[in-house]
């Protein structure tokens, strides 16, 4: 609980403290007086984000500060960040202390005097203090929140065990996911492993020659040199039978003759020159290789050039190292992929047990809930008897849903019936009604839902007569079990405070509020001013006195 709040610039209140009690501590003053600086400066301490609007007008800098006394254990609650701070723990009572500092372009929060994110803040403030504003009954319209009403309910065993089945199952699903995604890859990526590797085993280019490196290129060059001898000896065989002439027509060398002869040059001589010129001829045309021997070479070569340019194809390698890479990779792949197979059986095994699993205790979940949602209903309307409902009856819907998440496989509806209306409370329940179903839901869960500390803001709003003493009664029965922090109009549930808190403005000093604890006769006056508007008025003062006599 909290045993003492300090603010500094917040709202219209420049500097105060106040210090709080066991049970139901009530705060009250006229409109105006400051009564809301008080519930921002809680609101602040609560973890809610801060605006540099709620600092004093002409100041810089506001602060909210407040010493808790609790027993809490945060030691599975908190994450890394906190680790380092002195934590209460166990059944030690220690002093926790809670600090917000608001600047106008930043802000910053504080455990035990350590700086500390605002999220990591949230998470221990949210286990010290709730904020019940007159519109903070909303969060008893979300869904998840109210599940969290009836699994407050539960042993907690019963969704701890569901939890953990479905994060092993999410676990092991994933774990089969990225398996199959693994062999997918694999099999997409070395689909033509097998033709790539046996044409290496069975053809030319082998595994050796790639690795020696320019290959294609050493084969290109080889192919181009065919190709030059190629025509050359054609360009040869055309000039020899240029020389030598063939069946219809002579050739040069018998051209020359005739030439010499009608110039009468056919001597010995001429003659030798003549034959030593054939004889060279001949000699080349009988060294001409058989050109089915180049072309059985050049088909060779074409033949290895194109199965290496079809591994290349078939492996998506861009150059012959990559080629290499493939190969090796793909003979280790493809070991992996045929004994990843019984792997992947068990996997889907044990994923589809565990699936079961889950859904099995999901099932022993919805029935537990259904259980305890009953016995909420009836403690609920009990109570809203109390609270001069019983013209209303609460229920809870729920609805299965066909896909399992970690809370289970329900979603829930809190709806308000009467004669003359059934619908979700959100759609048909007035403040009023919000209010005292809150108070109602609150009363009716375990301590362990229950903050150190509840605050609420004129909750009483939209009640009054028989309807706001029923509810201020119910505060105080809940003041029993935790804290309670109250700013009331309502005269009759301040009179039932444990403290009173009175705010005021300075009549000098319009500017300043004063922030005092109260009783005795000053608590008379303020109870019989919000009774008639006067402190001073004797009718007033004897309701007063007998109202707080009776409490």
């Amino acid at each position: 609980m909290i045993t003492k709040l300090k603010l500094f610039n917040i709202g219209g209140v420049h500097e105060a403290e106040i210090n709080l009690a066991e049970g139901l501590n009530v705060i009250t003053g006229e409109s105006g007086a400051g009564k809301s600086s008080v519930v921002s400066a809680l609101e602040l301490l609560s973890g809610q984000r801060s605006n540099a609007q709620v600092i004093k007008s002409g100041e810089s800098q506001g602060e909210a500060e407040a010493d808790f006394v609790t027993n809490l254990n945060f030691d599975d609650e908190l994450d890394e960040d906190l680790r380092p701070i002195n934590c209460p723990s166990g059944d030690d009572v220690k002093i926790f202390n809670l600090k917000r500092v608001i600047l106008n372009s930043r802000s910053y929060s504080s455990l035990q005097g350590v700086r500390v994110p605002l999220n990591t803040y949230s998470i221990a403030a949210s286990r010290l203090i709730h904020i019940q504003s007159q519109f903070a009954q909303l969060e008893l319209l979300d869904s998840n929140k109210q599940l969290e009403m009836i699994d407050a309910r539960l042993d907690n065993n019963i969704k701890l065990n569901l939890i953990n089945a479905f994060d092993a199952a999410s676990a092991k699903a994933q774990e089969l996911k990225d398996l199959k995604k693994r062999r997918a890859d694999i099999e997409s990526k070395y689909a033509n492993a097998e033709q790539v590797l046996n044409l290496v085993k069975i053809a030319s280019p082998s595994l050796a020659e790639l690795k020696a490196g320019g290959l294609e290129l050493k084969l290109e060059n080889n192919l181009r040199e065919i190709s030059n001898k190629l025509a050359s000896r054609e360009k040869l065989i055309n000039n020899l039978d240029k020389l030598f002439g063939g069946m219809s027509e002579q050739g040069l060398l018998s051209e020359l003759r005739n030439i010499f002869d009608n110039l009468n040059l056919n001597n010995e001589d001429v003659n030798n020159a003549l034959s030593v010129l054939e004889d060279a001829a001949e000699n080349l045309r009988g060294n001409i290789i058989n050109e089915d021997e180049y072309l059985a070479e050049q088909e060779e070569i074409e033949n290895r050039l194109g199965v290496l340019r079809k591994l290349k194809r078939l492996s998506g390698s861009h150059n012959e190292s990559e080629l290499i890479n493939y190969c090796d990779n793909a003979v280790i792949n493809l070991e992996w992929l045929e004994n990843s197979f019984n792997e992947l059986e068990n996997l889907s095994k044990q994923a589809l047990n565990l699936k079961r699993e889950a859904n099995a205790l999901a099932l022993t979940l919805r029935e537990e809930r259904r259980r305890a949602a009953l016995n909420l209903e009836q403690s609920v309307n009990n109570i809203l008897k109390d609270l001069a409902m019983a013209d209303s009856e609460f229920k809870v819907n729920f609805n299965e849903l066909n896909k399992l998440k970690r809370s289970g496989a329900d979603e829930i509806e809190f709806i308000l019936t009467s004669s003359s209306r059934t619908g979700r409370i959100d759609k048909i329940a007035s403040g009023g009604e919000l209010s005292r179903i809150l108070l109602a839901l609150q009363l009716s869960l375990p301590d362990k839902f229950l903050p150190d500390t509840l605050v609420f803001d004129e909750i009483e709003a939209g009640l009054g007569g028989k309807a706001a003493v029923l509810s201020g009664l119910k505060l105080k029965e809940l003041s029993k079990r935790c804290q309670v922090i109250l700013v009331t109009h309502e005269a009759s549930i301040a009179a039932l405070g444990d403290a009173h808190i009175n705010i005021t403005r300075n009549n000098l000093d319009n500017d300043a509020v004063i922030i005092k604890n109260i009783s005795g006769e000053d608590r008379v006056r303020e109870i019989a001013r919000m009774l008639s508007g006067s402190p001073d008025l004797i009718e007033a003062q004897e309701h007063a006195r007998k109202l707080l006599l009776n409490n």
